[in-house]
């Protein structure tokens, strides 16, 4: 017999009809209706997956804090910055109309409680903070924290210089005041 003929009696009598089971035949009949209540909980476990996954990743992103950048100007001209820091933090910031040369201004962040005015003294980045100074604080003149920083109260407002060096803490103040 060729090998060929072998093989086909061998795959006929492996795959003659054969009688299922009864109890086949009852489960393949219930199995018809769960198809929808199948795709029903695929939907509503994909939907809770959905949530579930939205309300992980807020808890992952670290929560705000009232000292992030709520907002940021970015600008160079005294007036229209000192404009900006008013109407975004109800805080007026004396700036000169035209600081020296040696001072460039590079914008604001408005931090809520305080607002950020970013500026270059000489080739260095520096950093004013200006906030509200607590209820009953009177004019309080600069005074030299550890490092290179200074803090003043004026005008019910609390003023934080910092800057890369001491040197140019005093023409930092060439920001607001002419000498």
């Amino acid at each position: 017999m060729p090998m060929n003929q072998s093989l086909e009696l061998e795959l006929k009598r492996g795959l003659r009809e054969v009688a299922a089971p009864p109890e086949l035949w009852d489960r393949m009949q219930a199995a018809r209706f769960k198809p929808q209540q199948n795709s029903r909980r695929f939907v509503w476990s994909l939907a809770l997956a959905v949530v579930l996954a939205a309300l992980s990743l807020a808890r992952v992103r670290p929560p705000a804090h009232k000292d992030e950048p709520q907002s940021a100007f970015h600008c160079q001209n005294p007036a229209q910055l000192r404009a900006w820091v008013r109407a975004n933090s109800g805080l007026d910031v004396p700036l000169r109309s035209a600081p020296p040369a040696s001072i460039r201004l590079i914008g604001a962040r408005n931090l809520g409680a305080r607002v950020e005015i970013a500026y270059r003294a000489g080739d260095r980045d520096a950093v004013l903070l200006v906030a509200r100074a607590d209820s009953g604080s009177a004019n309080q003149p600069h005074s030299r924290l550890s490092g290179n920083g200074s803090s003043w109260v004026m005008d019910g407002q609390r003023y934080t210089l910092a800057a890369g060096d001491s040197a140019d803490l005093q023409l930092a103040c060439k920001l607001c005041h002419l000498d």
